[in-house]
């Protein structure tokens, strides 16, 4: 009997099933996979590590919300370096049965599982704090405490990663290195893509990774449910949620912008921008996670699933690369204060912004309006024109507004 509580026929009958059920499909997403992740891996550290550099200019280190950002997409841009290093290196390669690699085996099934974690947790703690600091500037009487601050995004950040290590910590002690007997090369290695390195009478010592002597059955099913539940369904249930109360509230804003402004407001305000960019954000991570976390709880119900999840590895890896890789596309498509400071960092030759650092537009007075300003006040005229009001330029804005565009 196996941990999964199924009898040597039932596991081969289930291993079978589901290779022969998505054997076309998942041949023809690896050829495909071989070529796209390296593209992934490479923009996508590159652009994460833009991120960074932009993010930690002066004009940008004003919100405490950017620091989330910038720590996630040093989790990204590692996740992916690694990934990107363990890949390269395939069954029957030189280095594949060396003691290096096996070490490196070894701390890329530790390193990136908690990397991705952190990520995750960083980017729910993210949208629970944004939309605290949006209920609160929405309402006069409430009891929840300033969250708009470094302090508050600086306890998030740590609770994220203290989350990510909770949720792993079985995982950290679950691989050890073992040294197998000195053999000949394997007849695959002999016929496959790597066959021009050995030969025949070639003999390798073999190193890989296995559980500890004193793992059980016990131990593998507190791994499974720890990784399954903090590490995947709780976080998208949050992320779900979070994101739904996120979206609410930016279609209020919005509607109320739209009420004070009688249907001719300016735009979105501050406030409106940076919540739809985070809420994109979270979005993304929710269509890459939920298929992993339902499939891994639903794998955990019925053990034969997890054959199922075998086979569809590469295009979990696959979605995993595009939220790592996407949130650069998202802050630059949404954010004109970062598209103005990603071209003064990077660009050889930017035009000159016609921004200042809150994104609002900014006005160039002329020598001549001065001088009409001045003559305009030292003759004051009335403030009606044909007995009507004049038509306010800008929407005022009520209380709870202002307050949503400081925060």
């Amino acid at each position: 009997m196996s941990c999964m509580g199924l009898n040597s026929t039932e596991l081969q009958e289930a291993r079978d099933y589901f290779k022969q059920l998505l054997l076309p499909f998942s041949s023809s997403f690896t050829m495909f996979h071989n070529y796209i992740y390296v593209f992934l891996c490479v923009v996508g550290v590159f652009a994460n590590i833009s991120i960074v550099v932009v993010l930690l200019r002066p004009a940008m280190r004003k919100s405490p919300f950017n620091l989330f950002l910038v720590v996630i997409a040093v989790c990204d841009a590692s996740l992916m370096a690694t990934y990107l290093t363990y890949k390269h290196v395939e069954l029957c390669h030189p280095w594949y049965f060396s003691f290096p690699w096996a070490i490196y085996t070894k701390f890329y099934a530790i390193f990136s599982v908690f990397v991705h974690s952190c990520s995750l947790w960083l980017t729910v703690n993210m949208a629970i704090l944004r939309f605290l600091v949006l209920y609160r500037g929405s309402r006069s009487d409430t009891i929840i405490p300033q969250c708009n601050g470094f302090g508050a995004a600086f306890t998030a950040i740590i609770l994220a990663f203290a989350i990510a290590c909770i949720g792993c910590l079985p995982i950290f002690i679950r691989y050890r290195i073992i040294e197998g007997e000195v053999g000949p090369v394997p007849d695959l290695c002999l016929e496959g893509k790597y066959s021009k390195d050995w030969k025949p009478t070639d003999m390798i010592r073999f190193y890989g990774l296995s559980q500890p002597l004193w793992w059980n059955c016990d131990w593998e099913r507190i791994n499974y449910w720890m990784a399954a539940l903090i590490l995947k369904l709780i976080p998208c249930l949050l992320l779900t949620i979070f994101m739904t109360l996120l979206v609410r509230m930016l279609i209020e804003a919005r509607e109320r912008r739209s009420r004070l402004c009688g249907g001719m407001g300016n735009g979105n305000s501050q406030a409106e921008r940076t919540t739809a960019m985070l809420t994109g954000i979270v979005a993304i991570f929710l269509i890459t996670e939920l298929p992993q976390g339902v499939l891994t709880f639903a794998a955990g119900a019925n053990p034969r699933l997890t054959f199922l999840t075998l086979q569809m590895n590469n295009v979990f890896d696959l979605l995993s690369l595009i939220n790592s890789a996407v949130n650069f596309v998202l802050c630059a498509l949404m954010s004109h204060v970062f598209r103005r400071e990603f071209l003064q960092t990077f660009g050889v030759c930017c035009p000159q912004s016609s921004e200042n650092h809150s994104g609002a537009p900014i006005n160039k007075t002329s020598n001549r309006s001065i001088l009409s300003t001045f003559s305009n006040i030292a003759k004051p005229k009335s403030s009606k024109k044909n007995g009507f009001l004049p038509v306010p330029t800008n929407c005022p804005e009520d209380k709870n507004t202002v307050q949503l565009a400081m925060n």
